[in-house]
């Protein structure tokens, strides 16, 4: 039977091992990370922590509802036993308690549902890469266009290392793109923070970083081990950086470290189409996530929102 549990009643030493047992754990549902991005989650469980879900929760204006955590791009139900049968996923999304009368959260990939009652559902997507040839085999299907801005990249006078300059790529990020997004702030910013902070001391996190010849930083990205998987889940480009190829020297040095690994590096989205391209350039595969949407909320509430 699935039970809903309140935080203080989950068994994490249990919620873990299930997601290291199961064929497709993220590190997104990891207990750890869960505290961070949404503290106190609630969950469903079912079969002795066989299936999983994570409830992740908030109240406002006194109604309870689920959301999707920043730096969170995925939850739903992960199981020991493989991916789920599209009948358990519906009779975990069924049994999310009533007290949730907005539901707004992102299954995984191997979570497929064709209805939700009266809900609605979208498709959004990711990239995954397999890791597991050789290098030589890998940039063979890299773009001619990645081939060209990699080459530039070698010419360009910049140097690439490995570091732990979090903040000074979260600075570049919020002076460039950052300045677009505004459901970003210090709030956000602070919990990217804690989460590399934590992985840092698990060993758990890749930070790389350019620097031109006067040491400035001109790119940087951050890739979270992930189970059987690394997550491209942050970057930060400057101007250089666009016209050095600095990214794409970024990543295929990452790649060409991980070569040969029997694990897929997600770029984690995007649903930008000029993202989506670059993604692609490398490689990866389109994989399709689902996003749930229920909305319970007392009728003019509900046209609020």
């Amino acid at each position: 039977m699935i039970r809903h549990l309140r935080h203080s009643e989950i068994n994490k030493s249990k919620w873990d091992n299930t997601l290291k047992l199961s064929p497709d754990g993220s590190v997104y549902a990891a207990s750890w990370y869960l505290d961070i991005v949404s503290p106190g989650w609630e969950a469903l469980v079912d079969d002795d922590y066989k299936f999983i879900f994570p409830l992740c929760n908030r109240i406002k204006f006194g109604f309870n509802y689920l959301y999707q955590p920043h730096f969170t791009q995925q939850g739903g139900l992960f199981s020991i036993e493989g991916r789920p049968s599209t009948n358990k996923v519906k009779q975990f999304l069924e049994t999310i308690p009533k007290k949730f009368k907005l539901i707004e959260i992102n299954l995984n990939t191997s979570n497929h549902i064709d209805a939700f009652g009266k809900g609605k559902i979208s498709k959004r997507r990711t990239h995954h890469l397999s890791l597991r040839l050789p290098l030589e085999e890998l940039r063979k299907n890299y773009s001619d266009n990645l081939k060209r801005n990699l080459k530039k990249s070698k010419q360009v006078e910049q140097t690439l290392e490995s570091s732990n300059e979090v903040k000074a790529i979260i600075a570049l990020f919020r002076s460039e793109r950052g300045k677009n997004i505004e459901q970003l702030g210090d709030k956000e910013y602070a919990m990217l923070e804690k989460i590399i902070s934590v992985a840092q001391k698990r060993n758990e996190v890749e930070i790389l970083l350019t620097k031109n010849n006067s040491g400035r930083i001109t790119a940087g990205a951050v890739f979270l081990k992930s189970f059987m998987s690394y997550i491209f889940l942050f970057s930060a480009t400057g101007n250089e950086a666009r016209e050095s190829g600095s990214m794409s020297l970024i990543i295929d040095h990452f790649i060409e470290k991980h070569q040969g690994e029997n694990k897929l590096l997600d770029f984690e989205g995007s649903m930008n189409d000029d993202l989506s391209r670059f993604y692609r350039s490398y490689g990866s595969q389109e994989i399709v996530y689902l996003q749930i949407r229920k909305n319970t909320l007392p009728i003019p509430i509900r046209w609020f929102k």
